[in-house]
């Protein structure tokens, strides 16, 4: 059946118990972590009847939560300033960083040999078994986001003053490309071509990181909250205020050229997710409305749901034939995409 046919189905809705605020899904689709506002890990089944399984416990709040993409382990992180490296098969569990700061922002490399963990300002690279491996010198703003270069052993970490990527192979190496302003966001292309960056004063900026040069997009009516890229790396998808805003990358690029502008939802949108195969995203927003959306389409979304309550987290299966949307209210929503 096409995409198109099928839109969203709903699979399943599961009760929480406690506010979701990040989650990861396994490798396999199979079954999704979620961090809950309130402190507790959650291990949620998608497969099976099997009840939600409640597997730890992060003081104050689990903050991030990521799934290495083709291992057996996970990590999480919480308010209690503990960063834990997980055995998926066993849950059995350790603490592999502990700071007075809180850790938010997790991320495993493709290969999955390494994690990725920023502290305030700090960077730190650890292995797979939990081990340290690099301790970058502090950036000069809190990092803000996340991002594994494609295709490569590079990682940008943006936040206030611009990026910093750091080349791990075949030498250790940081570079700086500064700019004025806070990112708020870091996405890469599909090729690891471009790097885009929501700003904080309502722009997208642009580094073409293999030429050296760089550009800007203006005109947005508040900060640029989210970006994410079609799957071909043709679209550039953007959510400022209730607006969703696509840049075209295709011939010269989307330099000198208007945008299309999105605008089904009215409140401000809270989460935007590009399906990882397909020319499809979705977005949600304070409005409660779960917007599928195809690129190259129509500028009318093609299909729509109404969650409980806001969308606070969205996130497609590695495959992308499921998604995940958790919200305000403690629920979670599973969707056959």
């Amino acid at each position: 059946m096409s995409a198109v046919a099928q839109g969203l189905r709903l699979r399943a809705r599961v009760e929480l118990g406690d506010y979701p605020v990040d989650a990861a899904w396994s490798p396999d689709g199979s079954a999704l972590l979620v961090a809950g506002g309130e402190g507790t890990l959650l291990l949620v089944p998608v497969d099976t009847s099997a009840s939600v399984r409640r597997i730890g416990q992060h003081a104050g709040g689990v903050l991030a939560v990521a799934w290495q993409k083709a291992g057996s382990v996970f990590v999480s992180s919480g308010q209690d300033g503990v960063v834990r490296l997980w055995d998926a098969r066993t849950l059995e569990t350790r603490a592999i960083h502990e700071a007075g700061e809180w850790s938010e922002h997790l991320a495993f490399s493709d290969n999955g040999r390494l994690l990725a963990v920023a502290t305030g300002r700090a960077l730190r690279l650890f292995d797979s078994a939990g081990a340290l491996q690099a301790q970058f010198t502090p950036q000069s703003g809190a990092i803000a986001a996340l991002a594994w270069r494609p295709k490569a052993q590079e990682i940008a970490a943006s936040g206030n003053g611009g990026v910093r990527i750091h080349r791990l192979e075949p030498r250790l190496e940081s570079r700086d490309y500064p700019w004025r302003g806070a990112c708020l966001t870091a996405s890469w292309n599909a090729d690891g071509r471009v790097l885009a960056a929501g700003m904080q004063d309502g722009s997208v900026h642009l580094w073409y990181v293999a030429s050296g040069t760089q550009s800007q997009m203006q005109g947005y009516g508040s900060k640029v909250s989210a970006t994410d890229w079609s799957a071909n790396g043709r679209y550039l998808v953007t959510a400022a205020g209730s607006s969703l805003i696509v840049w075209d990358f295709s011939g010269k690029g989307p330099e000198g050229t208007r945008p299309l502008e999105l605008r089904s939802h009215s409140d401000r949108i809270s989460a935007l997710a590009c399906r990882p195969s397909g020319a499809w995203f979705v977005s949600a927003a304070r409005d409660r409305r779960l917007l599928l959306w195809r690129l190259g389409a129509d500028a009318a979304p093609q299909d729509a749901h109404l969650l409980p309550d806001e969308c606070t987290v969205l996130r497609y299966a590695r495959g992308g034939g499921r998604l995940a949307v958790g919200d305000a209210r403690g629920g979670l929503s599973i969707f056959d995409c």
